[in-house]
């Protein structure tokens, strides 16, 4: 049973017959141009007098009639086809590069927030007014920038690879990237206790970092390796950069002693190793920067591993199921290079201090009840890291026998397997990979974010760290994010005893620098701006700093450095799949609605949409013989 015409549609019919009438009516016999005449005249009254019942079948006369006469030339079908293509295309870059857009998330760098195959809707009307297919505005409000909150950037200018791609496979275009916006303009920042504290460019207090509900349990550390971005200049200097700016140098000369410098702002200085045990209000050490001397990259060791890493003797290592290898204040005072495993430039580990404490089960318990990894794949008894590209396997995979095929993954210590589209299952306590054994635990902690055999401790020497990190905050030391290890917990005291006493008795030709809590930047119970200034990063104008919230797998600030004001294109407005606890508004203070680049942009697609309703209206009580 057919369905009745609309006005609209009976309309369309019209008029195309009609153009093809008054172009071609000389080709029809009399009878047939007499009656299409008629048909076309009671069709455009039917019309006209909004009488869709009495229009409906002379349409389908006139469109039977059509189908039978006119016939359309290869070029029509071309160029109109072309023309429809072509403003679909200029709608949709117009729409998704200035109203709104759907994002899938590709990688884990922004977990638990947004997860790999996470689908968002985006609204580009946050801030200001994007230019199409570029990477500037038209209009931005730098006021609407809210800290905390998560941005939506392009990669344009920054030091990043593989920026560049095509929108619609046509126009050349810069990948836009997702993270947490985390200073402006003029902000000075410095990392504590996995937390940021900083002063705005008037010097008051950046209360919206540590009050934030919604990075409660979101982790800051100010670097991934303690030596992040690094180049050489003709094998002679090796340059270290943190933030994507110069704070380190080592000069290696053919013959003679290798010299290490840091920049303190102002001029290159001698690293001093020592530094940090004396008052200072200059960058005096590599580790004073960005507080980078209160956080240390940890693993976990067995006791036959803790022999053949450190030297001590086996009278002085109490027995535990394991051993917390702490990795701590790299120095260029005393270089010992070491080439890493990635080989695409010459990267470099620095010399560092470790440490070691005796980790009893509670302690391995409570990390395992913290426990979070980066999705992964386990295939025919190997791990690897999930990739939404495809997931790679090779020898450098871990082992993890007995756990089933599929794909997992762990947050806050509740482990799950991952199903179509993203869908997570929560796994039974019983499940291989939930087994608190302290093999299982060490793995799990040493594996988990790289899934790279190279981070198992197995030769002498050997400093390649996970990406795992310790902090105190407060006195108690913590981590996967929890106070592991508690301030009146008697391992602990012991250990900052110990420690006491090494950097106590250290040499000055081989200082020791203890690795313990430093404290926050405070004076007189508020944020030292001083302090903050001198160690910290300051953001420059119409700059921003970001970070994922996966601290440990991202590519952010800490490596590219600042973004751009121009860059800022927009920020993230719902998750729509999977369905879930995280379905709805993302983990963020909400943009204000109400703000002049979403009300410019709103008016002028409902004043659109009006002036198309008045128009069309307008047509269709309009005959179009009128109009000849």
């Amino acid at each position: 049973m057919s369905t009745t015409y609309t006005l609209r549609k009976s309309r369309n019919v019209l008029i195309a017959c009609n153009n093809w009438y008054k172009k071609n009516n000389t080709a029809l016999p009399p009878n047939q141009l007499a009656s299409l005449e008629a048909d076309l005249q009671q069709l455009d009254k039917a019309i006209v007098a909004g009488d869709r019942e009495a229009a409906d079948p002379i349409a389908k006369r006139i469109e039977l009639f059509s189908e039978k006469h006119i016939k359309r030339s290869a070029f029509n079908y071309i160029s109109e086809l072309f023309l429809a293509l072509l403003f679909a295309l200029i709608i949709a870059v117009v729409v998704r590069q200035m109203w709104f857009e759907l994002y899938e998330i590709p990688t884990g760098s922004m977990r638990p927030t947004f997860k790999e195959k996470d689908h968002l809707t985006v609204t580009k009307t946050t801030f200001g007014l994007n230019i199409p297919v570029s990477t500037d505005h038209f209009y931005f409000d730098p006021n609407l920038v809210e800290r905390g909150g998560i941005v939506i950037f392009s990669g344009d200018g920054l030091a990043m690879r593989d920026t560049e791609t095509t929108y619609f496979g046509i126009f050349p275009y810069t990948k836009r990237y997702i993270k947490r916006l985390i200073g402006k303009p003029g902000d000075s920042l410095y990392f504590y206790g996995g937390q940021i504290y900083g002063v705005d460019k008037e010097g008051k207090p950046i209360e919206e970092l540590l009050n934030n509900p919604w990075l409660e349990k979101i982790e800051h550390i100010p670097f991934l390796t303690f030596a992040n971005d690094i180049s050489s200049t003709n094998g002679q200097q090796v340059i270290f950069r943190l933030m994507n700016k110069p704070i380190g140098r080592l000069t290696l000369p053919r013959h003679g002693t290798t010299t290490g410098e840091i920049f303190n702002g102002k001029e290159w200085v001698i690293d001093s190793a020592t530094a940090q045990k004396t008052p200072h209000n200059t960058l005096q050490a590599y580790s004073d920067f960005l507080g980078m001397g209160n956080y240390a990259m940890a693993r976990l060791l067995t006791k036959n591993e803790l022999l053949t890493q450190s030297q001590l003797d086996q009278k002085e290592i109490p027995d535990a199921p394991l051993y917390l290898e702490l990795s701590h204040n790299p120095t260029l005072a005393q270089p010992q290079l070491q080439k890493f495993y990635e080989t695409r430039n010459p990267d470099y580990l620095l010399s560092t201090s470790k440490s070691y404490i005796p980790m009893q089960q509670k302690h391995l318990d409570a990390l395992m009840d913290n426990m979070y990894t980066a999705r992964f794949v386990v295939e025919n008894g190997r791990a690897a890291r999930y990739d939404v590209t495809g997931t790679q396997f090779g020898n450098t995979n871990p082992e993890f026998k007995g756990v089933p095929d599929g794909t997992y993954e762990f947050y806050y210590g509740k482990a799950y397997q991952v199903g179509f589209g993203g869908i997570t299952t929560l796994l039974g306590p019983d499940h291989p990979l939930n087994s608190k054994d302290p093999q299982n635990t060490a793995k799990l902690y040493n594996l988990g974010i790289q899934l790279h055999t190279i981070f198992s401790p197995s030769a002498k020497n050997q400093n390649q760290f996970p990406n795992r990190y310790a902090y105190f905050r407060d006195g108690d030391l913590y981590l996967m994010g929890a106070p592991v290890l508690e301030k009146g917990d008697p391992v602990l005291k012991g250990y900052l005893e110990k420690e006491t006493a090494r950097e106590t008795t250290s040499s000055a030709t081989q200082p020791y620098i203890a690795f313990k809590d430093a404290g926050a930047p405070l004076k007189d119970g508020q944020v030292d701006k001083d302090s903050v200034r001198t160690f910290g990063v300051t953001v420059p104008d119409k700059q921003y700093l970001v970070l994922g919230d996966n601290h440990a797998m991202s590519g952010d600030s800490r490596l590219f450095g600042m973004v751009p004001e121009a860059n800022l294109q927009g920020t993230p407005s719902l998750i729509i799949w999977p369905p879930g606890s995280r379905w709805g508004c993302p983990a963020q203070k909400a943009y204000p609605f109400l703000s002049l680049p979403r009300l410019i942009v709103w008016g002028t697609a409902a004043l659109i949409a009006l002036i198309w309703a008045i128009i069309y209206r307008r047509n269709l009580k309009t005959s179009i013989f009128k109009k000849r």
